[in-house]
């Protein structure tokens, strides 16, 4: 009775041990499979498909056939060298009009609005609900872009120089020990290469020896109630607001405004 009892539970035991390891085999099969899907297949499924998601929502897909056609209007136009039109799937049209040499940024732009406007009648008006980012252009726009970057610092540095120039001149006017050590650290620390820029080293040798030149005048303190009080007026802080240069016309980049119905153009 006592044998039978024993062998029941190690049978028991036995099947438990069985069905436990099932268990655990089915738990890790699962697990493994989540795996592998998550690290290897879904990957392997989306590799190469671009990712908008939401950005895309309710924008119905650009038409081949309407790019296309765009370009080929566009070369039709007087001035017009050759038009590309860029869409990488996502909700950004990028239209490249290269014109050609010697024309004019008045007419490059108005090539330009008009490609876009054929772009859009052509689309059904589709085109509306994109980003529509235009550049006109022609030669090298990578030289342009260098010689264009190198007008800009020039700009720079020729108006930091009109900035110290004027304290120095104030400087001269009113010699107070506040204006002379202005003009001195403008001059020989926070501009100095502004003004080698801009005239030179002989035009910075010049100006540290009108610096040299000063006489420091030391101001009485003031007294309240003296009328008689004279003293030196500090040179007025500057906003440095650099002024547009207009340097150069081309390349030059523009967006559709829907709300105006025209092109928005860099100045």
């Amino acid at each position: 009775m006592e044998r039978n009892i024993k062998q029941n539970k190690r049978k028991f035991r036995l099947k438990f041990r069985q069905i436990y390891a099932l268990f655990l085999f089915i738990v890790t099969a699962v697990l493994a499979w989540h795996v592998v899907n998550l690290l290897v297949l879904t990957p392997m499924r989306e590799t190469g498909v671009l990712a908008h998601g939401y950005r895309m929502e309710n924008i119905q897909p650009l038409e081949e056939s309407w790019l296309r056609e765009s370009e080929d209007f566009g070369e039709t136009l007087n001035q017009v060298d050759y038009v590309s039109i860029f869409w990488n799937i996502g909700p950004v049209v990028f239209v490249n009009v290269r014109v050609e040499p010697e024309t004019n940024l008045s007419d490059a732009r108005s090539v330009a609005t008009e490609i876009v406007e054929h772009f859009i009648e052509a689309s059904n008006e589709v085109l509306l609900y994109y980003d529509i980012q235009v550049v006109v252009s022609y030669g090298d726009v990578a030289q342009q872009r260098r010689e264009n970057q190198e007008a800009v610092n020039q700009h720079v540095h020729e108006y930091n120089h009109n900035i110290v120039e004027a304290i120095l001149a104030h400087a001269e006017e009113w010699p107070s020990e506040y204006n002379v050590h202005r003009a001195q650290t403008n001059i020989n620390n926070v501009f100095t290469n502004s003004i080698k820029a801009a005239v030179g080293e002989e035009g910075l040798e010049d100006m540290r020896a009108r610096l040299e030149a000063l006489d420091v005048v030391v101001e009485e303190v003031e007294h309240e109630n003296d009328e008689n009080q004279e003293f030196m007026p500090r040179f007025p802080r500057v906003t440095r607001q650099i002024t547009q240069s207009n340097i150069a016309d081309f390349p030059n980049w523009g967006t559709w405004d829907n709300n105006r119905s025209r092109m928005i153009w860099n100045p």
